[in-house]
């Protein structure tokens, strides 16, 4: 009975680590889309490699130090919606071209994580997790609110190209730009409603996998070749030799 329970838990902890491993890839790659894009988008290769590993060290340490009893953790989308806003400044006010501008992204992102694994690590050692109660629910609300209202906005911006504001509304609403970004608002509303209907574990990754049979499906429907998808825009990339 004991070999049974550890093959069939060994058999679940590694179905859920390729499950929980494919949905992170899928994160990766669109916090990278979100942060590296814009002036310093040539190098949105470079970004994905560079989150890629860091989601690899991240999800490998927290696997290490979870000890039998487990943890749940994971790539957060709010930092990489700060992230975005601070990438973008910093790469507009860097000056010496797209490469430099590149480099200081990366170096912030060094700064900011280094900065935030200290400020924990000394909470953590302290005892003094819970001064989180003293931070007023008008501000927590306000950041989820604010981060939220970022990442809808750099959805938007990263499927279409067009970042959604006052002066650009009018950029969204020709066809051309209609079909790129409707897509991805419809996935994300999928996905809103799944996850509040239904309370199951794989719900998320079966909603990834539906939307990627749909655009297959869409593609197939519309005699588009993965050529003619490339150029339009439909695909990150095509990644230029930058070096």
């Amino acid at each position: 009975m004991s070999e049974q329970r550890r093959s069939g838990g060994l058999g679940s902890s590694v179905f859920a680590g390729v499950i929980i491993g494919a949905v992170e890839t899928i994160l990766v790659v669109a916090f990278a889309a979100l942060v590296f894009g814009g002036y310093i988008e040539s190098y949105l290769a470079d970004g994905i490699g560079l989150y890629l590993g860091a989601a690899v060290l991240t999800l490998a340490i927290l696997a290490w130090r979870a000890g039998s009893r487990g943890v749940v953790g994971g790539l957060q989308a709010s930092v990489a919606a700060v992230l975005a806003v601070v990438a973008a400044s910093t790469a507009l006010d860097t000056f010496g071209g797209t490469s430099r501008a590149f480099l200081t992204v990366v170096a912030v992102t060094l700064v900011v994580t280094v900065l935030c694994g200290v400020a924990f690590s000394v909470l953590g050692t302290l005892r003094r997790g819970n001064l989180i109660r003293f931070v007023p629910y008008p501000v927590v609300g306000g950041f989820l609110a604010g981060t939220g209202w970022l990442l809808f906005k750099g959805g938007v911006y990263v499927a279409s190209g067009v970042l959604p504001t006052l002066d650009t509304f009018g950029d969204l609403l020709p066809w051309s730009a209609v079909q790129l970004w409707l897509p991805a608002v419809a996935l994300g509303l999928l996905l809103l409603v799944a996850t509040r209907l239904i309370k199951r574990p794989l719900v998320i990754p079966v909603v990834l996998v539906i939307g990627l049979v749909g655009f297959v499906l869409g593609m197939v429907v519309t005699g588009s070749s993965l050529e003619a998808a490339k150029a339009g825009r439909w695909f990150l990339g095509p990644f230029d030799d930058v070096r």
